[in-house]
């Protein structure tokens, strides 16, 4: 019996016609910024191939796709999960589903075929959620057929507002109760949102007439946090420690109270996310809440405007916060300090 030959691939007429995939969807999708010779490679390699596009495909080229690619790295971290609930809802509301890969950071060949994958089935956008250096540069490299948004938190052309800005509320909080010698324990370099939360942070204490002793690499995880509160010296002075994460919050006061270090009264403790769990923390965390489905609503508000090729309407944007409960004090010596007027307080 004679073997039936599989369909030809847009990756089989690519290796043919030695272009990228990329290339030959966009040729099959009509985009006309193709130089003639490559797309007369492309149209031979076709030909030769005898390719087919599917069924799905031959749809797609008739009516816009009302779908949108996503490409995440850790989308079950607390951050990435929020934005992507705000951008889930966000695109419903126009009528677009998401199509979500999640990718490794670190495996530039993993974002790359995600991309062909939402080429070759002709996206009508892609949003990338770009935490780490790697996937950025990869993402920066491709040139987009469809539209493409960078960065959720750029969106608003803010730039890094809602993690700088974030973290310098923390400062100004720790500040203005009086501490002079902070610390903080970040997330890995490799990470923007880690870089942009240590700026933030750093410019502001700075600012503050206070004091930076130490900053600790993290890695996110609760801990980190208990190893960095088991290596603090105490002859550091430190009254008040910034954690670029609430899960690393919550494993330094762990640790701290395991040395019999008392929270607030000894050393006060400031996180970041507003995860659910803050608040039920002995004692409740005060942290910066970055309104994550704000943010992926936002994001996803600007790249349908350019799907759309409508005029941008910009999403009301939604300040960082920081949710003050029982995990920051004046430091010891102080009973009082100045009332905090640009923060959200709960009863803790």
């Amino acid at each position: 019996m004679t073997a039936v030959s599989k369909p030809a691939t847009v990756h089989d007429v690519a290796a043919l016609a030695g272009v990228s995939a990329q290339t030959v969807s966009r040729h099959l999708s009509g985009y006309e910024g193709i130089r003639p010779k490559t797309r007369a490679k492309v149209e031979a390699a076709l030909e030769k191939l005898d390719y087919r596009p599917n069924r799905a495909a031959q749809v797609l080229r008739t009516r816009r796709s009302r779908r949108i690619g996503v490409v995440i790295h850790e989308m079950f971290a607390f951050g990435p999960a929020g934005l992507l609930r705000g951008a889930t809802r966000r695109a419903r509301e126009d009528g677009y589903t998401l199509t979500i890969v999640g990718v490794d950071g670190e495996d530039d060949a993993a974002v790359t075929a995600a991309f062909d994958a939402f080429e070759e089935e002709q996206a009508a956008g892609v949003m990338a959620v770009t935490l780490t250096d790697s996937v950025r540069v990869t993402v920066e490299k491709r040139m987009p057929s469809v539209p493409i948004l960078v960065d959720p938190a750029e969106a608003g052309g803010e730039g890094s507002s809602f993690n700088a800005t974030g973290a310098a509320l923390a400062a100004h909080h720790l500040a203005e109760l009086g501490h002079r010698r902070v610390a903080m324990l970040g997330g890995p370099d490799h990470w923007l949102p880690a870089r942009q939360r240590r700026q933030g942070f750093l410019a502001a204490v700075e600012g503050g007439a206070a004091e930076c002793v130490r900053v600790w690499e993290g890695d996110w995880s609760a801990e980190i946090g208990d190893r960095v509160a088991r290596e603090l010296d105490p002859a550091d002075g430190i009254t008040a420690i910034f954690c670029a994460n609430d899960a690393g919050a919550i494993g330094l006061m762990h640790g701290l109270q395991a040395r019999g270090v008392r929270v607030p009264e000894d050393i006060s403790v400031v996180g970041f996310d507003c995860a659910p769990e803050a608040a039920f923390a002995s004692p409740p965390l005060t942290t910066v809440d970055a309104h994550y489905e704000e943010q992926g609503r936002a994001a996803i508000q600007s790249l349908l405007d350019r799907i759309e090729n409508r005029v941008a309407t910009p999403a009301p944007a939604t300040a960082p916060a920081l949710i003050v409960r029982g995990s920051t004090a004046p430091p010891p010596g102080r009973s009082s300090a100045p009332s905090v007027g640009t923060t959200s307080k709960e009863n803790s």
